[in-house]
């Protein structure tokens, strides 16, 4: 009877070996099995050299950063394009609201700051491609409105 089991858990074994392999290498074809590196390398060299894509290359920007300047009344963001300025942003100091602005691209560009009577015009340029503010106050003594 020992016998007997032995050979049927030996039949069994041969016959799963058997459908191991036929399921690997036939019915889902050889796709699934393991490339050796002779095949690898044979499957290198047919791909042609114009399918690889290529690594751009790394883009630097002329344009400086956006430099931040403090002014009297608040705060400008400004960024240089040859001798082009942009206004990037502004921000009044507390006290202080906008009255009036000329953002750019332009060859100048200016925000006017104002605290009540008082008035802060920013004027910002380009000067060797950074950003450069001037002041300029009008104290209009309550005047308002304009002449």
């Amino acid at each position: 009877m020992a016998a007997g089991w032995l050979l049927a858990a030996a039949v069994t074994a041969g016959v799963g070996t058997v459908a191991l392999d036929v399921v690997g290498a036939g019915i889902l074809g050889p796709q699934n099995q393991p490339l050796s590196q002779d095949d690898v390398a044979r499957a290198l060299e047919t791909v042609p050299p114009s399918t690889t894509p290529a690594r751009p290359a790394p883009t630097t920007s002329s344009a400086p950063a956006p430099r931040g300047l403090t002014v009297p009344g608040g705060r400008i963001v400004a960024q240089c394009a040859g001798d082009q300025v942009t206004l990037m942003s502004w921000s009044p100091d507390p006290g202080y609201r906008i009255d009036d602005f000329v953002r750019g691209p332009a060859a100048t560009a200016s925000v006017k700051f104002k605290n009540g009577g008082t008035e802060n015009t920013v004027i910002v340029d380009c000067r060797d491609g950074e950003p450069h503010a001037e002041s300029v106050a009008d104290e209009s003594g309550g005047h308002h409105g304009r002449g």
